[in-house]
């Protein structure tokens, strides 16, 4: 007897040239996960280029589990971008092409370094901006009281303009 193909189960690989910011790219992996109810992932994986690493971003997952690693370094000269390959039920290859692009850092930072700002550590505090794309993030910031922090994302909602 030959066994039937569920034609509602694909697979789509995309690639986007350029870093990704881990945190979009987190939040939207996790909402993906649970928001969608069309979908069913069963395995993702990919090799992403994050922005402010060095070292290659490895990623997979297993239904609603899972994981990455940072693991060898990008070579010099090396293109870096991110490739993600889905393999699921029902798969809205537009959603998750444009969600996976989505997660690109392609705009610069609004403040430069030494800029004097507010960041929000449950309430705005001053600070001043001490590096760019450190650890992933977007900002490094060092507040009024010395303590370090960091802003994942450059929006208001993590750090501002000095009032």
């Amino acid at each position: 007897k030959q066994p039937r193909h569920d034609k509602s189960v694909s697979s789509l690989s995309t690639k986007v040239e350029g870093e990704v910011n881990r945190v979009l790219l987190d939040m939207w992996i996790r909402r993906l996960l649970s928001d969608e109810e069309e979908m069913l992932m069963y395995r993702y994986k990919g090799i992403i280029a994050v922005k402010g690493m060095d070292k290659k971003f490895i990623f997979q997952g297993v239904g609603h589990f899972f994981s990455g690693t940072f693991e060898g370094e990008w070579k010099e000269g090396e293109r870096r971008e991110s490739t993600f390959v889905f393999i699921g039920k029902n798969l809205n290859t537009s959603l998750l092409k444009a969600g996976f692009d989505a997660c690109r850092q392609t705009r610069e930072l609004r403040f430069p370094v030494g800029t004097k700002i507010e960041a929000n550590v449950g309430r705005y505090e001053l600070g001043i901006i001490m590096k760019h794309w450190d650890a992933g993030n977007a900002y490094r910031i060092m507040l009024h009281n010395k303590r370090e922090v960091f802003a994942p994302v450059d929006i208001d909602e993590y750090v501002r303009a000095a009032r």
